[in-house]
């Protein structure tokens, strides 16, 4: 008999993530030659922190199986949203990539903060503090100098002013602390997904900021717009500049995201000023504008279209 095999960006969502299970196994944390280079060129409280090991098999992944291996394609750097890990939305993807051009040594990531912890309230007690930034900015330092080629970077939700705020560099705007130039010249693509960009607005029924205080509320490293058209101090920052993401900027968003709304203040949230194209979607949800767009992201990465 025959085999026919369907490309997984034309399968539904949940048969998809299914086969991609058995997709040869990911790097659940970053590969002995990785690890290795970290402690020899940046010491062992890096590596210990972009790897994640506390995390077990969840923290990171990426790097090459030998020293010898040859990295043929710009690498690819993935920034999980809020509650998540490394080996949640950015594994699949890094499985998407390598099913149809990708090697392990061209994909990466590492978890800032520590997930959800099984508490659907979790997202709440995370902001774009400066010790998160200064983590996705060690990593795309560290795989740009491993890899010797431009780095890509794919973002969702809270990653995505996280990442924009690590190339960006500068003072952290809650400690002063100078992250250093910008790293616009170790990058090539960036892709935002459903960023907050412009942050959100709690408005149903009550101010969830007014009777609670939550990290996610700071005035300074939150995201909550409190009044439009104010934004906290990160965003004016992410905002006040305009094309260091990288070469090429896009960004992919849906209409019907309750989470991260389209419009906020009358901006649309999700858009990076100097993009050069989107994806919008009419009527998908938060986390399916990332999950069902793997293709729509390969393409942006690879060959700098919208599909």
């Amino acid at each position: 008999g025959f085999l026919v095999v369907l490309p997984l960006w034309r399968m539904p969502r949940a048969r998809c993530q299914l086969l991609l299970l058995f997709v040869p196994y990911a790097f659940a944390i970053f590969s002995d030659d990785f690890n290795a280079w970290l402690v020899k060129n940046f010491g062992a409280d890096v590596q210990a922190q972009l790897n994640r090991a506390d995390l077990d098999t969840m923290g990171s992944f990426g790097g090459k199986t030998e020293p010898t291996e040859q990295v043929q394609k710009d690498p690819v750097v993935f920034v999980h949203g809020v509650s998540d890990r490394a080996w949640d939305k950015p594994k699949y993807t890094g499985d998407f990539f390598k099913t149809y051009s990708h090697q392990w040594s061209e994909l990466y990531g590492t978890t800032y903060a520590n997930g959800s912890q099984n508490n659907p309230l979790q997202w709440a007690q995370y902001a774009m503090q400066c010790k998160y930034v200064k983590q996705v900015r060690m990593l795309i330092v560290a795989v740009h100098y491993y890899t010797a080629r431009p780095v890509n970077l794919v973002a969702f939700s809270l990653g995505v002013p996280i990442s924009r705020k690590a190339i960006l560099g500068g003072r952290c705007v809650e400690t002063g602390e100078d992250l250093g130039e910008p790293l616009t010249p170790f990058m090539e693509t960036f892709v935002g997904v459903s960023g907050p960009n412009h942050g959100i607005r709690f408005e149903k029924g009550f101010s969830f900021c007014s009777i609670l205080s939550m990290p996610i509320c700071h005035k300074k490293v939150g995201v909550n717009v409190k009044e439009c058209p104010e934004e906290t101090d990160f965003l004016k920052d992410i905002n006040s500049k305009v094309g260091y993401e990288g070469k090429v900027v896009f960004t992919i968003a849906s209409k019907a995201d309750a989470v991260v709304p389209y419009l906020v203040c009358g901006k649309r949230t999700a858009k990076i000023e100097g993009q050069i194209g989107e994806k919008l979607y009419e009527n998908k949800t938060h986390d399916e504008t990332y999950v069902d767009s793997y293709e729509v992201i390969r393409q942006m990465v690879l060959n700098h279209v919208v599909v």
